[in-house]
């Protein structure tokens, strides 16, 4: 394998995650705040990215924060003083989807380097190939490509290249409220309330009573999540062929300890493959997933090996 390592990324949801997923073995730590980011694991005002960034970079880590949200107008007057504030603060990537932050940057002279997430539309090599003239440090691969196209897509553009490899992914985001526009249609405020509150509503078809799709509200609107969680940790040699260079595991809705373990497996995971690891090596670090798998999240490897289907 040479000199290649691929880097390591796990979402924080506080100050205390940022600790416990660097010291289980992550390189780098996503971070943010819903008025900013989309789907962020918590809220991190300016204070606590401080906080992040001063314990992480004095481990030699990496800080990341999520400013992908889709941006109006009150927003867009707001990011000028934000980027300012994270650039004094030295964050190591703002991880964005908008084409506003462009001319934003560009008018501010910051020295922030832009990791290009538009999420469902990061598909094909030339589109990202013109996101490079822009000056994107990274391009953040969308979930429904398969392994061979992020392959090319690597051969072709020449900014590195992040996957997600482990937890939760997105498969539907409405600016609008739906959950709350659907419960104030049938008139129950008080368990619209609650629901919203607990962030524990979940989607299931009427035929299929194994369905379980997460489903919350924030100020960027409703968030519908996978029926399974991804995880690639017995696939790691594949992604590695293709000289992937950043690997994240998202810890939305997972307990700190989950968070914590599954990020140790796949530190483990990648340091063996630096060596050589064996089928049933690999096999066993699966299986230490699957013992802490929650009993209503099944594993899945995503649409890595699989035709996604319009």
């Amino acid at each position: 394998m040479s000199n290649y390592q691929p880097e390591l990324i796990a979402t924080a949801r506080d100050i205390e995650e940022v600790k416990t997923v660097a010291e289980a073995g992550a390189d780098a730590v996503v971070i943010g705040h819903e008025r900013y980011g989309l789907r962020v694991a918590g809220n991190f005002d300016v204070t606590a990215i401080g906080q992040a960034v001063q314990h992480l970079h004095a481990c030699n880590k990496k800080v990341y924060v999520l400013t992908n949200a889709i941006f109006h107008n009150d927003i867009v007057q707001e990011l000028p003083d934000y980027f300012t504030g994270l650039a004094e603060l030295e964050v190591d990537g703002i991880i964005c989807g908008d084409p506003s932050v462009f001319p934003i940057l560009n008018e501010l002279d910051v020295d922030l380097d832009v990791f290009w997430n538009p999420e469902t539309l990061s598909t094909n090599y030339e589109t990202l190939k013109y996101w490079e003239t822009k000056g994107i440090k990274r391009a953040i691969l969308s979930n429904e490509l398969a392994l061979d196209a992020i392959a090319t897509i690597k051969e072709k553009i020449n900014v590195p290249v992040e996957i997600q490899i482990h937890g939760m992914t997105c498969i539907f985001q409405s600016k609008r409220k739906l959950v709350t526009n659907y419960y104030n249609y049938i008139e129950t405020d008080e368990q619209l309330k609650q629901d919203i509150k607990s962030k524990n509503m979940h989607l299931r078809q009427s035929n299929e009573t194994d369905t379980h799709y997460p489903v919350y509200e924030d100020i960027n609107g409703t968030h519908i999540m996978s029926n399974e969680d991804l995880c690639m940790i017995e696939h790691l040699q594949e992604i590695m062929d293709a000289r992937v260079d950043s690997l994240r595991i998202n810890g939305l809705f997972k307990s700190r300890e989950y968070q914590q373990k599954a990020v140790a497996l796949y530190r483990e995971a990648i340091d063996r493959h630096q060596d050589i690891i064996t089928d049933y090596q690999k096999h066993q670090l699966k299986q230490q997933i699957v013992t802490m798998q929650p009993n209503d999240r099944k594993l899945d490897t995503g649409f890595y090996y699989k035709e996604q289907i319009y």
